[in-house]
């Protein structure tokens, strides 16, 4: 840890700008980065003015962090041991601060909450693959869902339509298998929207082909951002152990495809740490930007238990504990390749410092 930082000369900018909309659970950050939870089954209004919203908010700023997972949150995490937030964190020191970020903290302080910048829409967890990392089961919602999730597009619309300035499609399954999230797209309607300028798709991208994208043309002016959650840089580690149901060779040809969209102006391919994976981290960094060029940025992240591993099952995942018989191969892969352009991630604390020589 550098002993030289002092959070409290920090603030986080996340609280005040995004709102997580999940289909019971309500958040102001990545749920594996923030421990505090808004209140379940609430109006996105009613989420973002709560007293468990401001408690967090008030912890950004007073510098505790008390309710942020630091191990987890790679800005924290980056911040604490290497002593930088780097040009894409969400951190600011306070003498530093964004206007329009500072203008917000002011109203807060004032009993004002302003309306979220960014809405994430978490709550349709339809997907057409079985990632262990994730789920047990596939997951497909029926019409009953279909239905819930239409109605929770509507009810964002009717609140906080007309000021988002960032849509986040999805982060739990896929926009492309969602039928609500996908007629959303396919049939988006700016009036409802007018202060829009960004959409940030989050897929594993299997469906994310020419002809899904030329049947939604609508929000093609949107959609600067992606991420893409692939975990492997092998057929057969991609197929059989962390994507299953998936096709390694129609993601390949989609990757190339997603890299001719123009509109993309950056793209963030994602890695889950874990034993099933970790001695391809370096391949899979190297076939990312053998595909995307400059216009990557490749994330690691250590694998989280969302439920779907058994305590033992997690302790043979978690390869990044010092008590893991594959540890020691581990940070040397870490080391192989990190720190390198165009990534990051929360492994800081396994990467050897580099020793000058004078």
């Amino acid at each position: 840890m550098n002993t030289e930082i002092d959070l409290k000369d920090y603030v986080c900018g996340v609280p005040f700008a995004a709102l997580e909309i999940h289909e019971k659970d309500r958040f102001l950050c990545c749920a594996s980065w923030l421990k505090k939870h808004l209140p379940q089954h609430t109006s996105p209004k009613d989420a973002w003015e709560s007293s468990e919203a401001n408690e967090i908010r008030e912890s950004v700023i007073d510098g505790s962090f008390r309710h942020c997972d630091k191990s987890q949150c790679p800005f924290l995490h980056q911040l604490e041991n290497f002593g930088e937030i780097g040009n894409t964190s969400v951190l600011y020191h306070k003498n530093r601060l964004p206007k329009d970020l500072e203008s917000k903290i002011d109203s807060f302080k004032k009993g004002i909450v302003t309306p979220p910048s960014t809405i994430q829409f978490s709550f349709d967890r339809t997907c057409n693959l079985k990632c262990p990392s994730c789920r047990i089961n596939l997951i497909v919602e029926n019409s009953k869902g279909i239905e819930r999730v239409k109605k929770t597009i509507d009810e964002i619309e009717s609140q906080y339509g007309q000021t988002t300035k960032r849509l986040y499609i999805t982060g739990t399954g896929d926009p492309f298998l969602s039928v609500g999230f996908r007629d959303f797209l396919r049939n988006f309607d700016s009036n409802k929207w007018p202060s829009l300028s960004h959409i940030h798709l989050h897929t594993n991208a299997t469906k994310w082909d020419r002809k899904m994208w030329e049947s939604m043309t609508k929000v093609h002016k949107y959609v600067k951002t992606c991420e893409i959650s692939i975990d492997s840089a092998i057929k057969d580690t991609y197929e059989n152990k962390v994507r299953v149901g998936g096709n390694w060779d129609e993601l390949i040809e989609n990757l190339k495809f997603i890299n001719t969209i123009k509109g993309l102006k950056n793209i963030k391919t994602s890695f889950v740490v874990q034993q099933k994976n970790y001695k391809e981290m370096k391949m899979f960094y190297n076939l990312m930007l053998s595909i995307f060029g400059k216009k990557v940025n490749v994330f690691y992240g250590k694998i989280n238990n969302w439920g779907t591993f058994s305590h033992k099952e997690f302790e043979t995942e978690k390869v990044w504990d010092v008590s893991h018989p594959d540890y020691h191969e581990f940070i040397r892969e870490v080391n192989s390749f990190i720190p390198a352009q165009q990534c990051w991630h929360n492994l800081q604390e396994f990467i050897t410092p580099v020793k000058t020589l004078i």
